[in-house]
């Protein structure tokens, strides 16, 4: 089965009709666009750079795979009715109905939608669709329009970032046999987003090797502000551990120091401490950042990490 509803004819003079409102709609920074990620089985709601919603879905099938590219909604309906390809007869809308109570449709036979299948979230079962629980598929139909840019990707590695700050990773399997990733790949979407190095080939090997499939939690982000000064790389904490990014905590000092990339040191008045590298940006434990620039901790409740001069 495709996911044929009664207004499938008007698809393409729709697709004629859209093409200057997506270009504005692509142009709007608060404009909403959809990102399906096919393994992880998820469907976030983006504004801007930030995620404002993640959904579970379900997908196609391996032998009916959800195609992957970039498109467009170019059609929206409420109470579709399912037209079952070469069946000879309709499905109204109502309990019987698979398409549930609300389509978005993307391509012509494929759309985003409700379902009356909700055990089949979270899984691959459907004909290239991409199934939603009811409730939250007519949550998404109120905040999508036509012209909302949908991207359907296969990234294995999902790193997320919550609005916490709590980064965690998942690797996902290789669903459609599309892609095999190594300790490598998964170094590289690290690096990303400004985590490479931070976090051990111990921790990062059994979850490539199990594949588990879901969120695991490694890092935390923090707020950063020195001398009442929001900085804008923040703390990571690693364990037990927290890094501060040096450089940017010296210029909220009105300070410097020397940096030996060869051994790996931050030296200050004669005085060695430990750095690494992430990326581009140097970092060291929060201890030794706090002796390099005279610096102590204030509490706030709430609040971020705050460091002030002594």
């Amino acid at each position: 089965m495709f996911c044929f509803s009664k207004t499938m004819v008007c698809t393409f003079l729709l697709l004629f009709f859209i093409v200057i409102p997506v270009t504005a709609a692509t142009q709007q920074s608060d404009s909403p666009r959809v990102v399906i990620n096919l393994p992880s089985r998820t469907l976030q709601l983006h504004y801007g750079n930030t995620v404002s919603k993640e959904y579970s879905v379900a997908i196609g099938k391996p032998s009916t795979p959800t195609p992957l590219g970039s498109f467009y909604i170019v059609n929206k309906e409420r109470n579709p009715t399912w037209i079952p390809p070469g069946r000879g007869y309709v499905v109204l809308s109502g309990p019987e109905n698979p398409l549930g109570y609300r389509w978005m449709e993307f391509l012509p036979l494929y759309g985003i939608h409700g379902t009356n299948a909700p055990w089949s979230i979270g899984m691959a079962v459907s004909n290239g669709c991409v199934r939603m629980r009811e409730e939250e598929a007519e949550e998404l139909f109120e905040l999508v329009m036509y012209g909302t840019p949908i991207t359907i990707t296969y990234d294995r590695i999902k790193i997320d970032v919550d609005k916490k700050g709590q980064a965690s990773i998942g690797i996902y399997p290789d669903i459609y046999g599309y892609k095999s990733i190594t300790l490598a790949d998964v170094n590289g979407k690290l690096a990303e987003y400004g985590f490479n190095g931070f976090v051990s080939e111990e921790f990062l090997l059994p979850i490539l090797k199990e594949e588990l499939g879901k969120q695991v939690e490694f890092a935390k982000l923090q707020d950063l502000k020195v001398n009442d000064t929001l900085l804008s790389k923040g703390a990571i904490l690693i364990g037990n551990e927290v890094y501060l990014p040096v450089w940017a905590v010296a210029v909220a000092c009105r300070s410097s120091f020397i940096w030996d990339e060869e051994n790996q040191l931050i030296w200050k008045d004669n005085i060695a401490y430990h750095g690494l590298i992430k990326g581009d940006v140097i970092y060291s434990k929060m201890e030794a950042v706090q002796k390099l620039f005279n610096l102590k901790q204030v509490y706030r409740e709430n609040e971020g990490l705050e460091l002030i001069n002594n």
